[in-house]
């Protein structure tokens, strides 16, 4: 977990700025007044109040060692920092100095927090132009993993939802059109 390489920096750095973006995204769609430039983690963590993130969990299903089970923003459910993002930042600003804080445990947890934010968002939902594909799932079990978006990774969403909080996202022409189908939330 603490084998650290240029290349693994560099997936690393993608996959932040990824998080980054979906972050901003979320609060930028949802109105939230400050400037996007100007946005930090402390901006980002108002994002576990409607997603919930810090109870999400992934798991590597092909793994064999222990750790098979990421928790990305886990630290956020105690309003703590992201150990993984705070070594990113460490790397982006000094590369030569912090060589070792782009490690193959902080890539996980950042593909793994991309994957949370994506499956927070759109469920299981795969929007690509090629994703005809014919095959058969399961009825969906929120207690367990499920397969989440691309296949690759599992995922345990969270089961502690108030009834207020929840809604049915159905996507289609009509209620894409309708003003009502996209709410802000206030952040």
């Amino acid at each position: 977990m603490k084998v650290y390489s240029e290349i693994i920096g560099k997936l690393l750095t993608s996959a932040c700025f990824e998080v980054e973006s979906n972050l901003k995204a979320i609060l930028k769609e949802n109105l939230y007044s400050k400037v996007e430039k100007d946005m930090n983690m402390n901006d980002y963590f108002k994002v576990e109040a409607s997603h919930h993130l810090s109870k999400y969990e992934v798991l590597l299903p092909e793994w064999t060692g222990d750790k098979n089970v990421i928790r990305p923003f886990e630290a956020w459910a105690s309003a703590g920092s992201l150990k993984w993002y705070q070594d990113y930042n460490k790397y982006k600003h000094d590369r030569v100095a912090n060589a070792e804080s782009a490690n193959f445990e902080n890539l996980l947890n950042a593909w793994s927090g991309n994957f949370v934010l994506l499956s927070s968002q759109f469920f299981d939902t795969e929007f690509s132009v090629d994703a005809e594909v014919i095959g058969f799932a399961p009825d969906f079990d929120e207690n367990e993993y499920n397969h989440g978006i691309g296949g690759y990774l599992k995922i345990k969403y969270p089961n502690d939802w108030l009834d207020d909080e929840k809604y049915e996202f159905a996507l289609s022409i009509s209620n894409w059109n309708d003003s009502n189908f996209c709410q802000a939330y206030s952040y």
